[in-house]
């Protein structure tokens, strides 16, 4: 045998124990998994949506910095449309909200002069903003509010999960292609003691709801990711460095480690670095600047009653601003993380 022929024996063995390490290293991941989480095409969109949990990421920004840092030659587009007490079944959004899309979407012929919400029974709000955002990948993050109606909600849960995506799989939000869906569970839940209640049946139907998800995302055949069990073990092992601010809903450190749990169920495996600081306030700023033009405090002028000129500004064209500090932002954070890739 020629020494030719040993060094690709030997490399054909390497490679082999690489794809078995690859394999046991990925055991909280569906085994329904593509090449890349993400696809391969450059520009993707990348959509967050869900609860508290998936909107306060947007916050501290080290998800979105490590997913930053992997895929710094495709310029991902990232957008957290997330908010507080969504669930597959109940997103309640703001009258016309619908409209601040601008997809064409049809206003309420009688709004009238009452303060109310709609609650997206039918996800029509939903996708008009998904198709404006000419969405890619969504990363769904729900199942913790649902949780509270315990084991009895259970079925309720899957079967309103199971509508979601099918509603979601219908659509070509970008005009190409149908959306890539990622399902991620709830976390759990961290045991702080007095004053906080002890969370143990909390963390049952966390863990029975983590569960149902993990099932429809199998059924469906889409990406799994479980952050529920590495949370529920490193809230056990905290040594008094908690990773919440109330048992639920974390804090600086525990942000840090759970983006890079996410992170780690979507095939980035590089850990948190010092050298990303840069990138992850540029990302804190951008995804501030895209919420005051998403999600405005003051909507009446902007999708609401008073959006035609009340006074001496039309605000719905003032928004196109934000449209142009947005992207100023995400090409300092493209240009970061090529600099911070280039230079290992």
């Amino acid at each position: 045998m020629t020494p030719f022929s040993k060094s690709r024996i030997r490399q054909s063995q390497l490679f082999c124990l690489a794809a078995i390490s690859l394999l046991i290293s990925s055991a909280s991941i569906s085994s329904v998994q593509a090449d890349s989480a993400f696809g391969s095409a450059k520009g993707e969109h990348v959509i967050l949506l869900g609860g508290t949990f998936a909107e306060r990421l947007q916050y501290f920004g080290y998800f979105e910095s490590l997913l930053s840092r992997h895929e710094s030659a495709r310029d991902l587009v990232v957008r957290n449309m997330a908010w507080p007490g969504d669930e597959v079944a109940l997103m309640p959004r703001p009258y016309n909200f619908v409209i601040s899309a601008g997809t064409g979407a049809e206003d309420d012929p009688d709004p009238g002069y009452k303060f109310s919400f709609e609650s997206d029974a039918d996800h029509e709000t939903l996708m008009a903003h998904l198709e404006a955002q000419k969405a890619d990948t969504l990363l769904l993050c729900f199942g913790a509010n649902e949780s509270f109606k315990g084991e009895a909600g259970l079925d309720k849960y899957a079967e309103d999960y199971q509508k979601l995506i099918e509603h979601l799989s219908k659509k070509k939000f970008n005009g190409k292609s149908k959306a890539r869906l990622i399902i991620v569970s709830p976390i759990a839940q961290e045991k702080l003691g007095a004053p906080y209640s002890d969370p143990k049946e909390r963390n049952q139907n966390l863990k029975l709801y983590a569960a149902k998800t993990a099932e429809v995302a199998k059924k469906n055949g889409l990406l799994f990711v479980d952050l529920f069990a590495p949370t529920f073990t490193r809230m056990s092992q905290t040594q008094g460095k908690h990773l919440t601010i109330d048992g639920s809903q974390l804090n600086a450190h525990g942000q840090k480690i759970v983006a890079e749990a996410l992170a780690t169920g979507l095939g980035i495996t590089d850990p948190w670095s010092d050298k990303l600081e840069p990138i992850r306030k540029l990302i804190v700023d951008k995804n501030k600047q895209f919420q005051y033009r998403w999600r405005p405090i003051n909507g009446e002028y902007v999708y609401g009653r008073r959006r035609d000129p009340f006074g001496i500004i039309s605000y719905p064209p003032e928004m196109a601003e934000w449209d142009k500090i947005i992207a100023g932002l995400e090409q300092k954070i493209y240009s970061e993380a090529k600099k911070l890739k280039s230079s290992k």
